[in-house]
């Protein structure tokens, strides 16, 4: 059997120095608060494209000029954490080069388990052309990304944690029902005081019903399809009933664990559900195929998340490789 997913020991929160609020530093502090472990501070300065001209222009070495940007920007950060973090020293490393390389070369030489970053706002065709850092981070780092949001709150109370029981059909059966699993297990992480809840979501769908309407010859199409539907819908019922008793009664510190199944795509049916519970983050797994150091965000979760406005968990299955470290 795969292993739980572990309590975080290390969380890798990074730091913006646009943002005075800090929402990524003060969830991290918060999650790491719960479950005792230890912080470490990040900002990321990366190099513009046209570093070479800034150079020729400004007669500079552009690794002076990058030099002289990344102490900037940590002088600009450090006030803000004296404010946010008053009488602890502030431990501020800061990278220089790509932001989602640097950050996951980070998570793989310092140990840290968990990161926190505030999500960028995606707009415009740029979401559809380009792979921002988060998408990197998504696709590629190793240990659960938190992208937590402007507004949310720093210690969530409703967490939706979206779950795929159809694994008859899944490429990999035995990685998906761990994967389900570890997604239920980080959305209690996240899940802070007694009154917290989480909900485990599954969308489901009858894509044969209208096939029913069009070639029922004999027999009444409607009734056909009807009984399709139910047989469908009883299928996820009896293994929503099974995961949930697979994951037992747990004990006093974790949250109370509610289920729901809702039919539709599940890019609807999240977005849907995220709405009516007021979810204050989603947490997802990403999706396997053959071999682990091939783990993707598939088009429906990549989707989902794109156009998301509430905070993002994502979950990598046990195993998982980043190409960036294979």
């Amino acid at each position: 059997m795969s292993e739980a997913l572990p309590a975080p020991r290390k969380i890798l929160a990074v730091v913006d120095a646009d943002d005075d609020e800090q929402i990524a530093l003060r969830s991290a502090m918060a999650l790491a608060e719960a479950h005792g472990a230890s912080l470490q501070l990040v900002a990321c300065v990366e190099p513009p494209q046209d570093l070479s001209i800034l150079a020729r222009l400004s007669s500079e070495d552009p690794d002076r000029l990058l030099a002289e940007a990344a102490a900037h920007q940590r002088a600009q950060i450090i006030a803000t954490l004296n404010d946010i973090m008053p009488g602890q020293p502030a431990d501020l490393t800061m990278l220089v080069g790509k932001a989602f390389f640097e950050i996951i070369q980070q998570v793989a030489q310092s140990g840290c388990d968990f990161v926190v970053k505030k999500a960028e706002p995606l707009s415009g065709m740029d979401r559809f052309l380009f792979a921002s850092t988060d998408q990197h981070l998504l696709r590629k780092c190793p240990c659960p990304v938190w992208l937590q949001t402007e507004n949310a709150p720093s210690r969530p109370k409703r967490i939706l944690a979206a779950v795929d029981l159809d694994i008859r059909d899944a490429a990999e059966p035995e990685t998906l029902a761990a994967l389900n699993r570890r997604v239920v297990e980080a959305a209690c992480m996240l899940a802070d005081g007694p009154d917290a809840e989480v909900t485990i979501l599954h969308a489901w769908e009858a894509l044969g019903e209208g096939m029913l309407w069009a070639f029922t010859v004999d027999g009444d199409a409607r009734a056909t399809a009807d009984n399709y539907v139910q047989e469908i819908l009883n299928a996820r019922q009896a293994d929503m009933d099974a995961f949930r008793a697979e994951l037992g009664k747990g004990d006093a510190k974790r949250p109370k664990l509610m289920t729901r199944l809702d039919r539709g795509a599940p890019q609807m049916v999240i977005h849907e559900q995220c709405r009516a519970l007021g979810a204050d983050v989603i947490v997802m797994g990403t999706v396997a195929r053959t071999g682990l150091s091939g783990v993707f965000i598939g088009n429906t979760a990549e989707n989902i998340i794109n156009s998301l406005d509430c905070p993002v968990l994502a979950v990598k299955p046990d195993g998982f490789v980043s190409p960036l470290l294979a």
